[in-house]
């Protein structure tokens, strides 16, 4: 009934209410009174008030009156909001209330707004949440209305609503719910319904409260700014209509496309003249008329609302506000105001606007926006699903994309979707493309060049790197690039470690058709296409024989040769050597290597390309990285000597030509590449230029260029070059270093003593057992320094230099005691060290002061310690300790202290401990007091074999989703569990004997107790039994060499063991009865030697070929688990699987239901998460398998 719900609500919501204004009641408000009526609820009504929002509570309504009253009030008024609270449940007329509810969404598409107040999802909609046990149990409910209630609570708790978990201080919660209501009624008034706008409620009230309606007091302008077609001019039109209404004193007047109108009539004089005329109420007022004192006096006594749309330049705008853009009173009355939109943000600074920045829409925005035009109604077709979000992930949530391609493929059948979307890349609709175009053709030169070689080659890459490396050709790259940021055709997003610029999809598809209007390929000026970078390179093996054929005729040039053939030989040496398309301009190669085809190029495939300046072969994946490019034994003769960028993945030679001269070079990335040294000979060249050096993982490295001439250099990232023994001294002196990465260069034991540079960021020097000594470091910028797995003789100086916020990793025995840092840290490990208990000593941190709290805090491997501190569980937000067998016992947990911050105030010093992982420890019990940890929602205990028991009062964290007991041997029993759980693993508990009482009310995602041999049979089956039959997804693992006796379908041992045949249902049963609900997939597995992530796959096969799958939750299997046979089960109601879809996205029918009546065979298969991992799958062997199919 939930799905039957959830499908009326998707077929409904194409005829959801309108509001007109005119309805009885804004909001129809559902609660317990006893729980909420003095507390929540009210200050909720008092919200609404405060907007002027009417609100319909239950308490208007007598309890006589019957359901149909009820119904009819829904009906009046524009949506509801539902309060869940803990005793909701314990009503049958808030039960009842919500079944109406749920009948009306059905019903009229009446919007509902659920709000979670202390009770969760699960709760409320869950199988085995409080309100399923309050009905089942203490209401006693008639099967019909069980059925009745679940399957309301769950179709209203399934929209998206509010929960105070999230929100914890009431009164925000409250603004956020009235915020929430105002955009759902903006969507639903006629203005926007009509018009098929999408996503305008939250935009349209962020408008409104930049305009700032509720003071008057003032004049503003309001700008709204962004990309073509990404909706300015549509969103400016909703606040005009939304708003006129509410200004009915005030003159208004919508200005449109005003750029395009300046071009058409050379000026701005014509629109200046029509708009002050209508203000005025005047007929052909000249620029000069409006200089005359007396019109002036009238507008400044005029109080208007204006939408000028499409401004191109500030100068446009000064002209259209008669030059008084900044002292908007002397030219308007107070109360006035001017929306202005545009894609240029200059526009907008220099009038000192208030400005928004128009996003595109997200993802259920955009599915929704283009099947209003595909489909004419909300959703996609049944079976048109996959198809659609090829379309709508081409149009990159711009609208006007998604209306233009939603209209084109409106009523056409399959075969033309598919054609159209499988070209759709190359098939440019003038509606779109000449919009984006517009705001490229109004770039200088320069500007373009810069929008070109971000769009085809420098996508994604940092502001500050983007900067540092067009300045060495273009003068004032920071101003150009913030220029392209203000202009749309740039986005900034932020990110941890700073900005990167990004070009929308669609933009970055203009960019590639501009480059490709040029026919011939050596003339273009950008490549990223595999195939035409091969043909570009290989046309040296042509240009060769051509070669050939010219120095031969030059040979017998003074020859007796008909005057003819004379000339064509002259023309043939004049031309050169390329006579397919003369010289090759390209100026940028990018490559993705996984996408190219294997290539053999010749020694002089880079021969006459001058203009080349950027060259990237690369790898999106480490793990992947193969070798596709080949050359020949003796390398290439060349590179272009104007490269600035070169970054070549798997590069192939053991060095670079040593006719390649580096001195413009800004970034060299080599990596995976056998180069033993960058350059060949004594005579190393200067990289005068040099930003970034990346020679990460070649293996074979054993020297690093000269960098002595490398004062700009920023980033030196040297990891898992194995053959690497010294760092040059040289590279102290470099002033301009941010980031130094040596992990994993396992012979490298020579580094400079001390580190100048001023602005180092990052250092890692983690796994280089040979390095005895930390380079000094006295940059106040440093937030990284890993020093893990590198055994220094003594503690250095460095570590106190690290911000705030920032990673420490330190790692030696020479380390006794708990370094004295008392800044809080993003992370801080302390790993291999002699520490024997951990003290606090910070000199130099007043007494007033509260300890450092770490994020994580990492104590691993440090056998001497022999205790922690009291305080432990409030100086981290994950704690890890591992390898300590001497700590037996755990400090108790205390009430949350009081203490005095050194500002003077105080502040409760509460644990904000949520993740405790405990590995190989020597403890016998958590604290007693483990409930007061209450933010915890994960608990890992490993190969703790002295465990013996669990608090009790365990099951009172109710933030608890794993809890792990690995290897705990000496445990005997488990206590009550958190209803929220959602993981346990009790693998390798030999002396466990039950499971825990409340098992059969738990919500499991994944269960794991293979390995407990004291578990009866009876007790391994139950979870199983209870587990599968009642949740969406969950895996299992338990130790037995028979796939259970309830499998329908099991492999035949004289047989593929991996593989089961099924013969599916007729095809003359009905519909209902081939509806498939889920499928219980089973494995018998063994294996050896392997540490680390699997996980189980199934394919559905007819024949060979692939007709469905399906794939389980990851497993973690470490060496350390008892060889012997396990069972995997996992349970999926997504009994399509990933289907297989052919090119263009062609979806049809469910398989079962396509295949009706035939045999199918199930696959069965492991799959490792890194495809490096491949050969170690002969590790494991699977023994049986079977399937269940639930109808």
């Amino acid at each position: 009934m939930a799905s039957s719900f959830s499908s009326a609500l998707m077929a409904s919501s194409s005829h959801s209410a309108m509001y007109t204004g005119e309805w009885e009641y804004d909001v129809f408000l559902c609660f317990r009174g006893d729980d909420t009526r003095h507390g929540f609820a009210s200050h909720l009504m008092a919200a609404l008030s405060d907007k002027q929002i009417k609100a319909f509570i239950d308490t208007m309504l007598r309890k006589t009156e019957c359901i149909d009253e009820l119904l009819s009030i829904l009906q009046r008024s524009a949506l509801s909001i539902v309060i869940f609270s803990e005793n909701f449940a314990d009503s049958p007329w808030c039960l009842d209330e919500v079944a109406t509810i749920a009948q009306s969404m059905v019903k009229f598409g009446h919007r509902v707004l659920p709000v979670f107040y202390r009770v969760g999802w699960s709760d409320v909609a869950g199988d085995s949440g409080s309100y399923s046990i309050t009905i089942d149990y203490k209401l006693k409910a008639s099967s019909e209305d069980n059925k009745r209630w679940r399957d309301a609570l769950k179709a209203v708790a399934n929209c998206a609503g509010h929960t105070s978990q999230a929100i914890q201080i009431e009164a925000k919660l409250a603004k956020e719910i009235v915020e929430d209501v105002q955009k759902q009624l903006i969507d639903m008034s006629p203005s926007i319904k009509s018009n098929n706008l999408v996503g305008m409620g939250s935009r349209v009230l962020e408008i409104q409260r930049l305009l700032a309606m509720n003071s008057l007091d003032d004049t503003q302008i309001i700008g709204i700014w962004g990309m073509g077609g990404v909706g300015k001019t549509t969103l400016a039109k909703a606040c005009y209509e939304r708003l006129t209404s509410l200004m009915r004193k005030t003159k208004h007047r919508f200005v449109r496309n005003i750029n395009e109108n300046c071009e058409k009539h050379h000026g701005v004089e014509e629109i200046v003249s029509e708009l002050y005329s209508r203000l005025l109420s005047e007929s052909n007022i000249s620029h000069v008329d409006l200089d005359i004192s007396y019109r002036r006096a009238l507008l400044s006594r005029l109080k208007v609302f204006i939408v000028l749309d499409d401004v191109e330049t500030p100068l446009q705008l000064e002209q259209l506000l008669l030059g008084d853009v900044f002292n908007l009173p002397k030219l308007f009355a107070a109360g006035s105001r001017i929306i202005v939109t545009t894609r240029n943000k200059k526009v907008l600074q220099n009038a000192l606007a208030k400005i928004y920045n128009v996003a595109c829409l997200n993802d259920i925005e955009s599915t929704q926006l283009f099947s209003l035009h595909a489909f004419k109604q909300h959703c996609p077709l049944v079976n048109w699903t996959e198809m659609s979000r090829l379309a709508i992930s081409y149009c990159k949530g711009n609208p006007l994309a998604l209306r233009v391609l939603g209209g084109t493929l409106f009523g056409e059948d399959k075969h033309y979707w598919q054609s159209f979307l499988s070209g759709l890349r190359r098939i440019q609709k003038p509606e779109i493309h000449d919009i984006l175009r517009r705001s490229y053709n109004k770039l200088t030169v320069e500007e373009k060049k810069l929008f070109l070689d971000v769009a085809c080659l420098l996508n994604g890459i940092s502001r500050s790197r983007l900067i540092e490396y067009m300045d060495t050709v273009c003068p004032a790259a920071y101003a150009k690039v913030k220029d392209l940021i203000d202009k749309s055709l740039f986005m900034c997003i932020s990110k941890k470690d700073g900005e990167n610029i990004e070009v929308h999809g669609l933009l970055k598809e203009m960019a590639w058709n501009i480059v490709n209007e040029e026919p011939k390929l050596g003339k273009r000026s950008r490549l990223v296409d595999p195939e035409d970078i091969h043909k570009l390179l290989t046309t040296q093996k042509v240009k060769n024989w051509t070669k050939f054929v010219s120095n031969f005729f030059k040979g017998i040039e003074e020859m007796v040769l008909p005057r003819r053939k004379r000339r064509k030989v002259i023309d043939l040496l004049r031309t050169g050597n390329n006579a397919l398309e003369g010289d090759r301009t390209t100026e940028g190669l990018s490559l993705d290597l996984s996408k190219a085809n294997k290539m053999h190029l010749e020694a002089n495939a880079f021969e006459g390309m001058d203009s080349l300046t950027f060259m990237k072969f690369w790898w999106p994946r480490d793990f992947e990285i193969e070798q596709k490019i080949h050359l020949p034994h003796s390398g290439l003769d060349s590179l272009p000597d104007r490269l600035r960028w070169l970054h070549w993945d798997a590069y192939p030679s053991k060095s670079l030509p040593w006719r390649f001269y580096p001195q413009h070079l800004v970034n060299l990335i080599i990596r995976h590449s056998p180069i033993k040294r960058c350059w060949e000979g004594f005579d190393q060249p200067m990289l005068v230029n040099l930003v970034v050096l990346d020679l990460s993982s070649c293996k074979n490295l054993t020297v690093v260029p000269n960098l002595s001439m490398s004062s700009s250099l920023e980033e030196l990232r040297l990891q898992g070059c194995f053959s690497l023994v010294e760092l040059p001294s040289h590279v102290q002196y470099l002033h301009k270093l941010i980031t130094v990465d040596l992990r994993h260069c396992v012979n490298l034991e020579r580094l400079p003593s001390r580190l100048d540079s001023n602005f180092l960021k990052h250092v890692w020097i983690q796994n280089c057992p040979k390095v005895m000594q930390c380079p000094e470091i006295n940059s106040g910028e440093l937030e990284e320094l890993d020093l893990d797995g590198t055994p220094i003789r003594e503690l250095p100086g460095a570590i106190y230099n690290v911000k705030q916020g920032g990673v420490l990793r330190l790692c030696g025995e020479s380390i006794t005691d708990f370094p004295a840092i008392s800044r809080s840290l993003k992370e801080f490990r302390l790993c291999h060290t002699a520490i024997r208990d951990i003290y606090f000593n910070f000199p130099h941190l007043a007494s007033s002061e509260l300890l450092p709290i770490y994020d994580r805090l990492e104590l691993v491997e440090n056998c001497r310690l022999e205790s922690l501190p009291r305080n432990l569980w409030n100086m981290a937000g994950q704690l890890v300790v591992e390898g300590s067998l001497l700590i037996e016992s755990l400090p108790e947990i205390s009430e949350p202290g009081c203490r005095s911050h050194k500002n003077g105030s105080d502040i409760h010093n509460m644990s904000s401990l949520n993740y405790l992982c405990l590995k190989k420890m020597g403890i016998k019990s958590l604290p007693s007091c483990v409930h007061k940890l209450d933010r915890l929602n994960s608990i890992e205990l490993w190969y703790c074999e002295r465990l013996e028991s669990i608090p009790t009062n365990i099951h009172k964290l109710s933030q608890l989703l794993v809890l792990t007991l690995r290897g705990c041997r000496s445990i005997r029993s488990l206590p009550e569990l958190p209803l929220r759980l959602l993981t346990l693993d009790v693998g390798g508990c030999k002396s466990l004997q039950a499971l825990p009482s409340n098992i059969a009310k738990l919500s499991w995602g994944s269960v794991r107790f293979d390995d407990c041999p004291q578990l009866n049979e009876t007790m391994v089956n139950f979870p199983v039994h209870v587990t599968l039959s009642r949740q969406s997804k969950v895996s299992l693992l338990y130790s037995g060499s028979e796939i259970p006796k309830w499998f329908a379908y099991k492999s035949v041992n004289d047989k593929d063991d991996s593989c089961v045949t099924v013969e599916l249902s007729p095809s003359t049963c009905s519909s209902e009865q081939l509806m498939m609900k889920g499928i219980t997939f089973g494995i018998v597995c063994s294996w050896d030697h392997w540490d680390g992530q699997v996980n189980m796959r199934c394919d559905c096969n007819i024949n060979t070929t692939t007709i469905a799958s399906w794939s389980s939750d990851r497993w973690f299997l470490d060496g350390d688990d008892t060889p012997s046979d396990k069972v995997f089960l996992w349970f999926d109601k997504n009994s399509s699987g990933k289907t297989k879809k052919r090119r263009g996205g062609e979806e049809g029918e469910s398989w079962y239901m396509k295949y009706a009546g035939l045999t199918v065979s199930f696959w069965f298969y492991l799959q490792l998460p890194n495809a490096q991992d491949v050969n170690q799958l002969k590790n494991f062997k699977i023994k049986r398998c079977g399937v269940s199919l639930l109808y």
